[in-house]
């Protein structure tokens, strides 16, 4: 039997998305009544996403919550580390139903849009909280099948069910592949709970090992992990930016999150052959995404047709969930602790550029970067918010990305690899960093530098410019004083004791 208390993070989003479709079929009837039911939509939203932030933030400080959250059984679990990922999630989520307030000003469909969004939420709270396989793989693919609607929600607008179809197709292999292995783990070990495999997988065979790439293949997909990763620019180019913001800063991330899982809570355990062997591998695969994310960023810009800003932050995602795997490639605390680190960074940092992009698609009427042109300098917030977030991306000091940047280069110099191979990927490490950030003042010199075509002033409205600045102030912070931030993730990873 589940903790009740546990059951209310994840049932109040879901009862919030049964509300909210309710409302949405209610539209017609809150009409004769004169009754804007936009409005209701937006509070009720709102209300649900900053409970479910409430209670997260609150387990944070609070070990009470936590053991009221633990469960005996194996369907959840909540602890530290729980607690700071699901407030990640749940403040992406609320700053985007925030921003969603003047962005989805008058569109049809706003409850099931609203009604998706904490679907989407309620299946990555339940990741996180997961204790074995088979829970899970539930959560996954409500997460997933949210994921495939809302990408799809404009589906009027040319390429949306494209992509949506895309993502849906290699998603679906993705899962079918995480269904095999814990099919296998199931025949091979007996049990799928996170803890017996902990305690039971000591040794390496062919068949473990098989059952680790199978994870770490489907996972990958949704990690934008190299040769994996056909689906984002498309999907994250197409959905709305509200939807971009969320799939790029925390979706992508829960599969780093099933990786990491994978490896040091199941099937690592204490064996540190198996974690040295294993998390070599995710090293070099990160490498190898962050190149091929870096290409493909460079390579927009050569574009002849159109120069997306959307497929440029997208194929950016992909070079810093390299950043992510890194640190967990490094195989030690240090790099577990800046993995997450980054992943906080990175979800504010992109989250914020994302929704930025649907303010200036807003402005200019396009996608396309050469109308965009000088963007920055008609409008403070834009200019303001372009620039911190490209140089939070870029790891540029007093920034939140360039703490945990420098904590995952830190990490892979003292991994878990011998010393001359973890300089070697500390150095392939360092050049996609340069590369990364010649893309992002390039960027920057477009949007913010070069002379516009157009003087007039661009207006951002009141709660996207509320949400733009409250992301960019948290940046700056993270960047200024990340010692209490770095402080909470080290004792919860500490607690794991996974790798004494």
């Amino acid at each position: 039997m589940v903790n009740w208390y546990l059951s209310l993070i994840v049932f109040i989003p879901i009862l919030g998305a049964v509300i909210l479709a309710l409302f949405e079929q209610l539209r017609e009837l809150f009409k004769r009544w004169k009754i804007n039911t936009d409005t209701i939509l937006h509070v009720t939203a709102n209300i649900f996403a900053l409970v479910v932030l409430g209670l997260a933030l609150y387990s944070i400080k609070s070990t009470d919550i936590r053991q009221w959250f633990k469960t005996e059984d194996t369907l959840l679990g909540y602890g530290a580390i729980e607690s700071i990922l699901v407030t990640l999630f749940a403040f992406i989520v609320w700053l985007s139903v925030l921003f969603s307030v003047d962005y989805m000003k008058n569109k049809e469909g706003l409850g099931y849009y609203y009604a998706l969004i904490m679907t989407l939420l309620t299946g990555l709270t339940s990741i996180v909280m997961a204790s074995n396989y088979f829970t899970f793989f539930v959560a996954w693919e409500l997460m997933a099948l949210s994921s495939y609607a809302l990408v799809s929600f404009e589906r009027n607008q040319r390429g949306a069910v494209e992509a949506s179809l895309k993502y849906f197709v290699m998603s679906t292999a993705g899962s079918l592949l995480i269904l095999l292995a814990t099919a296998l783990t199931y025949g091979v070990y007996g049990d799928i709970s996170f803890s017996y495999l902990s305690e039971n997988v000591f040794h390496g065979n062919n068949i473990t090992a098989l059952i680790v790439a199978l994870y770490i293949i489907g996972f990958g997909v949704t990690a934008s992990v190299i040769f994996l990763n056909a689906w984002l620019p498309d999907a994250h180019s197409n959905a709305p930016s509200t939807i971009s913001a969320l799939l790029s800063g925390i979706v992508v991330k829960a599969g780093a999150y099933a990786i990491y899982r994978t490896l040091y809570w199941s099937f690592m355990g204490y064996n540190k052959t198996l974690i040295r062997d294993t998390s070599l591998v995710i090293s070099w695969l990160a490498i190898l995404t962050m190149f091929e994310g870096n290409l493909m960023v460079l390579a927009q810009f050569r574009r002849k047709d159109i120069i997306d800003i959307k497929r440029i932050l997208a194929y950016s995602t992909t070079v810093h969930l390299g950043y992510v795997l890194f640190g967990i490639g490094a195989g030690t605390e240090l790099g577990l602790e800046s993995s997450i680190l980054h992943i906080i960074t990175h979800a504010i940092g992109k989250g914020s550029l994302f929704l930025l992009s649907g303010s200036m698609i807003a402005a200019v009427g396009s996608r396309d970067l050469r109308k965009m042109k000088g963007l920055g300098r008609r409008s403070p917030v834009i200019g303001i918010t372009i620039t911190i977030g490209l140089l939070s991306l870029g790891g540029i000091p007093i920034t939140g990305g360039f703490v945990s940047k420098l904590m995952v280069i830190l990490s892979a110099l003292n991994g878990n690899h011998p010393e001359a191979m973890n300089i070697a990927l500390v150095i392939l490490a360092t050049i996609n960093s340069i590369l990364a950030l010649g893309g992002y003042l390039y960027l920057l010199k477009y949007v913010l530098f070069d002379k516009p075509e157009d003087e007039s002033k661009v207006r951002v409205p009141l709660f996207e410019t509320i949400v733009l600045t409250i992301m960019s102030l948290a940046l700056i912070v993270i960047g200024l004083w990340p010692t209490k931030l770095f402080t909470i993730i080290e004792s919860a990873v500490t607690q794991l004791k996974l790798f004494i």
